[in-house]
C-alpha cells in the first residue's frame, strides 16, 4: 500500500475538485483515481496534526466542513502519528546503533493509525454509545451502531472545528500564530548568524540548533539506556552530526532548514512551522509526498527522497501515475 502525504493547499484543492469549482476541474480526475486507489486498498492517505491545526485556522465554517469532508472521505480518518511519538523511538534507536550499545531496541511504534486520538497521540476523541435509552437497554448491535455513527461525527466535528467551540477554535487559531511567528523569528534571526560563520561552521550550527531541540528527549533516551550525556556532548559534531543523521526525522528537519536558510531572499513565514514539522515526520515514513515546489526542491537537494526512497513531487496531476505503479 501508498501510504501518500498531501500538504494542506493538495487538499484545498482537491475540495475545490470535489466541489465542482471551475479551478479545480483539472484535478477531477486525479480525486476519482485516488478514491479507486483507496477503495483498491492501494493507497491511504493519512492527515497529520498540522492537518488538524491549519483546517481550524479557516475562518469561514461552511469552508472548514467541506474541507473537513474531503479530507476524512478520502483518507477515511488515516492518521500518521507526530513528532512527538516518533522522535523518542528514532532517539533512542540511534543511540543504540551508533554508540554499539548493548541494549535491546524498543518496541517499534506504530507510524500509521486512526483518527484523532493517533494524530494526538491521546485518548480523550473517544466516543462509545451509552447501553441504554431513557432507562432502556439498548440492543448491543444496536449500540455498535451508535458508537459508529458517533465516532464518525466526533472525529468530523474535531477536524472541521464544531461551531459550539469557536471560542476554542479561535484561541487555538491565535497560538498558532503566535507559534509560527515566534518560529520565523528566530528562524531569521539564526540565518543572519549563520551567514556570518565558515561553510563549515554552518553545517556545525545547524546540527547544534537541531540537538537543542530534542535536547531534554534526548537526556531522557539516555537516562533510560544508562548512557553518560556527556559522552555524546563531550564528542562534539564529530559524534552529535551522526547521531542526528542517524534519527531520520530530525535529519530531515535539519536538511529542510540549512538550505531554506541558504535562500537569503525568501523571508521565513509563520506557516514554514507547520510545513517542517509535518514533512520531517512524513518524507521519512510516507512513500509518496506532494507538497510546495520549494520543499520539493530542498529535498531532492538533499538527496532525502533517495535516503527515504520517497517520491516527491508537486504537482497533483502526477499522483494517479505514481499510484498505478
Amino acid at each position: 500500500m501508498h501510504h501518500v502525504y498531501l500538504d494542506q493547499n493538495k487538499w484545498i484543492d482537491l475540495a475545490k475538485a470535489r466541489s465542482g469549482r471551475k479551478e479545480g476541474a483539472h484535478l477531477v480526475e486525479v480525486l476519482q483515481a485516488a478514491q479507486e486507489a483507496v477503495r483498491a486498498g492501494d493507497a491511504s492517505f493519512p492527515l497529520s496534526a498540522q492537518h488538524y491545526y491549519e483546517t481550524l485556522h479557516r475562518g469561514g465554517r461552511e469552508s472548514r466542513e467541506h474541507l473537513a469532508g474531503t479530507m476524512l472521505g478520502l483518507s477515511q480518518g488515516d492518521a500518521i502519528a507526530p513528532a512527538k511519538v516518533v522522535v523518542p523511538y528514532e532517539i533512542e534507536i540511534a543511540l543504540i546503533e551508533q554508540l554499539q550499545l548493548p541494549n535491546d531496541r524498543p518496541p517499534a511504534v506504530q507510524i500509521f493509525g486512526k483518527g484523532a486520538n493517533h494524530v494526538f497521540n491521546t485518548e480523550m476523541f473517544t466516543y462509545e454509545a451509552p447501553d441504554e435509552y431513557e432507562g432502556c437497554p439498548l440492543p448491543a448491535e444496536l449500540q455498535a451502531m451508535a458508537t459508529v455513527v458517533g465516532s464518525t461525527r466526533m472525529e468530523f466535528a474535531i477536524l472541521a472545528g464544531s461551531p459550539s467551540s469557536e471560542t476554542t477554535r479561535l484561541a487555538l487559531s491565535e497560538h498558532m500564530r503566535l507559534t509560527g511567528s515566534e518560529f520565523a523569528c528566530g528562524q531569521q534571526d539564526l540565518r543572519d548568524r549563520i551567514a556570518e560563520m565558515r561553510s563549515g561552521r554552518r553545517d556545525d550550527a545547524m546540527t547544534a540548533t537541531a540537538i537543542a531541540d530534542i535536547l531534554d528527549l534526548l537526556l531522557a533516551a539516555c537516562t533510560r539506556l544508562g548512557v553518560d550525556p556527556g559522552r555524546l556532548l563531550a564528542g562534539g559534531s564529530e559524534v552529535l552530526g551522526p547521531l542526528v543523521y542517524a534519527i531520520p526525522s530530525r535529519w530531515v528537519e535539519r536538511e529542510m532548514r540549512r538550505l531554506r536558510h541558504a535562500n537569503r531572499q525568501k523571508q521565513w513565514e509563520g506557516n514554514d512551522l507547520n510545513d517542517v514539522m509535518a514533512l520531517s515526520v512524513a518524507v521519512p515514513y510516507c512513500d509518496v509526498v506532494v507538497t510546495e515546489g520549494q520543499w520539493v526542491h530542498f529535498v531532492r537537494a538533499a538527496k532525502l527522497d533517495r535516503r527515504c526512497k520517497t517520491k516527491m513531487i508537486s504537482d497533483l496531476r502526477r499522483l494517479p501515475e505514481l499510484l498505478g505503479r
